[in-house]
């Protein structure tokens, strides 16, 4: 934790050293471009800790809960996009790690999401560069992820609900694989 908060200490000096050498050389900032001052480099991380926090309590990635709160910062949505896109590719990688690792991982599920993944980036990145070109609006980026951080808690909270009108015994919450993991067929 020391080691955390004197990382981010040092990034905050050479981010506020950085945009007064850009001020003083009269560099012009873009209305996207952040401008990080003594309360952004303060409330942003803040920001950005609790959003770990409920993304690992939660268990979803933090690129889902990062994305809306860098459009909330007035970061462009085509940048929130992509920095949420790398961060769930990094999550994912080290949570597919992690299940092979262990033998968890559900071979026939992996692969079925595997190429399903590829499919439908294909398919959305195309229709959504058509979108772009043709209307030149970035408030399509920021519905599709409002609308996929919505779509995220409403099965999250399914997922909860058919647990808890479950039937089960046993007070372990499973996922909605667990079932390939088991011996018993019951």
């Amino acid at each position: 934790l020391v080691w955390i908060i004197g990382i981010s200490l040092v990034a905050r000096r050479q981010l506020i050293k950085d945009t007064a050498l850009k001020m003083g050389a009269g560099f012009r900032y873009l209305k996207e471009d952040m401008i990080w001052d003594d309360k952004s480099t303060i409330i942003y991380p803040l920001f950005s800790t609790v959003a770990g926090f409920c993304a690992g309590m939660f268990g979803i990635g933090g690129g889902i809960v990062k994305g809306p709160l860098m459009i909330m910062m007035g970061v462009h949505p085509a940048v929130a996009s992509a920095t949420s896109a790398c961060m769930i590719l990094f999550t994912s990688f080290t949570a597919t790690t992690t299940f092979a690792v262990y033998g968890l991982l559900v071979h026939d599920y992996a692969i079925a999401c595997v190429i399903l993944g590829f499919v439908a980036t294909a398919v959305g990145q195309t229709i959504t560069t058509r979108l772009l070109k043709k209307s030149r609006r970035n408030s399509y980026i920021a519905f599709s992820i409002g609308f996929v951080v919505l779509l995220s808690a409403l099965l999250m909270t399914l997922q909860s609900v058919m647990h808890l009108m479950s039937n089960k015994d046993d007070d372990e919450f499973s996922g909605i694989c667990s079932s390939h993991l088991n011996d018993d067929p019951n």
